[in-house]
């Protein structure tokens, strides 16, 4: 691997050009995920953002900065993943809580990752699950000083370099800070730059923020230019990506043709990303098994096409989501053992 890392190790993840680069709350991703944190290890090695020279195929992939969400505030069950899986991981996902505007200022025990030896890449809730906020008032700055608050908690707690995950999956429909119409495309990124300024303003930050659409989504209402908050305020651009797909009975190639296709989806990602100059990131992806019908299990032709995109674009990093929760999507807990295979030769 090209400049590994782990706990006491590190990968420079800040996105900027020229450089490559959780805790729970609320409801979450597909109306079941509450909010995450992601981390990733203190710089001390610095990667180019694009795996320039790697060809795509086994192995390859696991030059590219990786993550996982293990649980949350719970960098043992990332340092395990890795000891199960051979990955050599430099970040850790996890989530704030967004029960109230209290519990996203506080962000309690996101120092356990400060102390882990892994940087933070940090999935922040835009509106509490309590009350009435809105992304209207959000963009006028009703809410510039809950952030200020959160961003002096970060940094006291050890964690001012975190990766921020602002309001991510704005396009879809289980969140708070869910985008329907132009108009709310135009609120979400006015607010969105309103939290970064306030944060940005705090003494002792580093932070690096991410725009983070769901993969999963139809074309919708509103244009992703519309909810773009700007260059200046965004360090990479991604989508969050599991193995599900509403077609009947697809094929694994027909549903990674779906994810290449869809309207916020890999194909997208990729140009959209070049149009804006930003580097790529997938903050959360994953193998699924719902009770629904809708994940594709047990699915190595996933695991290996995501690591051959990965390393065909302009990657900075990942985070694999191994975590049985409302669903299972834990690689490694013995329902997708050529999955798991899969992910050992690519990434291991």
């Amino acid at each position: 691997m090209v400049g590994g890392a782990g706990p006491g190790g590190g990968v420079d993840v800040s996105a900027e050009p020229g450089c490559r680069t959780g805790r729970r709350a609320g409801t979450g991703r597909r109306r079941r995920r509450t909010v995450v944190v992601g981390v990733v290890a203190a710089c001390t090695v610095v990667l180019a953002l694009a795996p320039t020279g790697l060809a795509s195929g086994t192995g390859a992939a696991a030059a590219i900065p990786l993550g996982d969400y293990a649980g949350a505030g719970d960098p043992g069950g990332v340092a395990a993943f890795a000891r199960r899986t051979g990955a050599h991981l430099s970040l850790g996902l996890d989530f704030l809580d967004g029960s109230t505007w209290g519990t996203i200022e506080a962000a309690a025990g996101v120092g356990v990752w400060a102390r882990s030896g892994y940087r933070l890449v940090l999935a922040v809730p835009m509106l509490p699950d309590e009350g009435r906020a809105s992304l209207r008032n959000g963009a006028h700055g009703a809410y510039d000083g809950d952030f200020v608050t959160l961003a002096r908690n970060l940094v006291r707690a050890g964690v001012g370099n975190a990766v921020l995950r602002l309001g991510w999956e704005f396009n879809g429909t289980w969140y708070r800070w869910r985008v329907r119409s132009g108009a709310g495309a135009l609120q979400y990124a006015a607010y969105f730059r309103a939290i970064v300024t306030s944060m940005r303003s705090v003494p002792g930050q580093a932070f690096r923020f991410v725009w983070n659409p769901d993969a999963d989504r139809p074309a919708g209402r509103f244009s992703p230019s519309q909810a773009y908050p700007g260059n200046a305020y965004v360090d990479a651009v991604g989508v969050d990506l599991y193995d599900e797909s509403w077609v009947a009975d697809p094929s694994p190639a027909d549903a990674w043709n779906g994810y290449l296709t869809s309207a916020w989806g890999l194909d997208w990602l990729a140009s959209f990303a070049t149009a804006v100059g930003k580097p790529i990131v997938l903050p959360e992806w994953g193998v699924a098994i719902r009770s629904d019908g809708h994940g594709l299990g047990d699915d190595p032709f996933f695991v290996d096409q995501v690591a051959s995109w990965i390393t065909s674009h302009d990657v900075a990093w990942t985070d694999v989501f191994s975590f049985d929760d409302q669903q299972l999507d834990d690689i490694t807990d013995g329902h997708f053992p050529h999955a798991l295979g899969a992910f050992e030769a690519n990434f291991g």
